[in-house]
């Protein structure tokens, strides 16, 4: 009796975990198709073939995708897929490899998180760039030179630049939050600011609910340098809790943790 019990435990723990998943999954074959271009795509890109990747390239991105850089993966992989617009969109984190040849990454590839967007052309997935929103760089950002790099050499009084970081680990301290955890009596309100410090949009998303807590995103696209806040308000049954702040396109989940006294 005791092991049904905690079967059934596991079962509804399971369900719930997996609820939202279950009720948004694509209709059969849609995310195989999606998952099998994407693939593709990018692996035309690991092996520098970006004339065979225009046919994966939608009609109005085209010219777009001419004009600009085709960077060289070493490697891809699939981290997440979000559909929309009944399973007609996709928006895809795709995790590559690559060379940035910038002082301290040089000698060996970089993971860095690629936001890729996607839709259904002439009955086939394509990958497209909105074109309000056009993105120069993986993280959104528009590229333009900077300052020449001088060395002792050019000049003697030059300071050592400063350190540089090894792996995309630095990429989630783009985001900050004046906290991180929170403590409010019931019938209160708490703001959170969130700062986005990168150069280029971010998404924010919250995952999960507390019971009795409202919580609500009054910018869920801070450009670069922008701020969002997040208002907790605490309800007259409100229970202590954990949300999750989901930042895209580097699929960065950050912890939020209420305590209702």
């Amino acid at each position: 009796m005791l092991r049904i019990t905690l079967l059934a435990v596991v079962a509804a723990s399971c369900f719930a975990q997996n609820a939202e998943e279950l009720f948004n999954r694509p209709p059969a074959g849609v995310d195989e198709a999606l998952r099998a271009r994407i693939n593709e795509f990018y692996g035309y890109h690991i092996h520098n073939q970006p004339r065979k990747a225009e046919a994966l390239v939608a009609e109005d991105t085209k010219d777009y995708f001419y004009n600009n850089n085709k960077p060289v993966y070493t490697h891809c992989e699939i981290r997440q897929i979000k559909y929309s617009d009944n399973f007609t969109r996709a928006k895809a984190t795709i995790l590559c490899g690559m060379y940035v040849m910038v002082p301290g990454f040089s000698e060996r590839p970089l993971d860095v998180p690629i936001p890729s967007t996607w839709k259904i052309e002439d009955g086939k997935w394509v990958w497209y760039v909105n074109q309000d929103v056009r993105r120069g760089s993986p993280m959104g950002l528009t590229m333009s030179p900077g300052p020449p790099v001088y060395t002792a050499q050019h000049d003697p009084d030059t300071r050592a630049l400063p350190a540089l970081p090894t792996t995309a680990d630095f990429l989630y301290d783009l985001i900050k939050l004046d906290k991180r955890d929170v403590e409010m009596k019931r019938g209160e309100s708490v703001q959170i600011t969130i700062e986005n410090t990168s150069p280029g949009t971010m998404n924010l998303e919250l995952a999960g609910k507390i019971a009795g807590v409202e919580a609500t995103l009054d910018n869920s696209d801070p450009k670069g340098h922008e701020k969002a806040i997040l208002s907790l308000k605490a309800g007259d049954h409100a229970e202590s809790g954990k949300l999750d702040l989901v930042v895209n396109p580097i699929s960065q989940v950050i912890p939020i943790h209420v305590t209702v006294k």
